[in-house]
């Protein structure tokens, strides 16, 4: 037999088109089922709703799904438990890593005021957030000092969720 009537024989897979009638829109329903279909964990899962669909009730299951691993991290450096330290540590890392667009300007690079239109000084013009030592210590409600203390480990984090991320995005094959 010919390869062209062999393959005719073999059951076609599921048809991932888009389900919905929402005039070309792709929904959150039409993202949850294909990633049904990709096996990812609940970290990986949870982290690209949180950021590709923006659902905010993601975050909670994957800071609690990271929160014994970094805390592990933190541990071997003996901080300590003051304030829930570690979980602000944690928040804001997620928030990092999940956030791009500037919040100031909304992601356009800029500010209009009643005379005139100018460059946004927090995302220098390009529509991302410029996260520095300055804001990562504020969004936390430390001082700068005291983050740079601990910004080795702030950076295991991030690599951490960096690595979840690619992880999540090699398994629905958009890496």
């Amino acid at each position: 037999m010919k390869a062209e009537l062999l393959t005719l024989l073999i059951p076609s897979t599921q048809s991932f088109e888009l389900s919905s009638t929402h005039h070309n829109k792709t929904t959150s329903e039409d993202i949850n089922m294909l990633l049904s279909y990709s096996n990812l964990d609940k970290k990986e899962y949870s982290l690209l709703l949180m950021k590709y669909v923006d659902d905010k009730t993601s975050e909670s299951t994957l800071f609690d799904e990271l929160f014994d691993e970094v805390c592990e991290i933190f541990l071997k450096r003996e901080v300590p438990k003051e304030c829930g330290m570690i979980r602000k540590f944690l928040n804001t890392a997620i928030i990092e890593c999940c956030v791009e667009k500037c919040v100031v300007c909304q992601g356009t690079g800029y500010l209009k005021t009643t005379d005139s239109i100018d460059k946004c000084p927090h995302c220098d013009g390009t529509g991302e957030f410029i996260y520095d030592d300055h804001v990562r210590s504020s969004i936390m409600g430390v001082k700068k000092n005291y983050f740079i203390k601990y910004k080795k480990e702030y950076e295991s984090i991030i690599e951490k969720i960096n690595a979840i991320e690619n992880s999540a995005l090699s398994k629905i094959g958009d890496t």
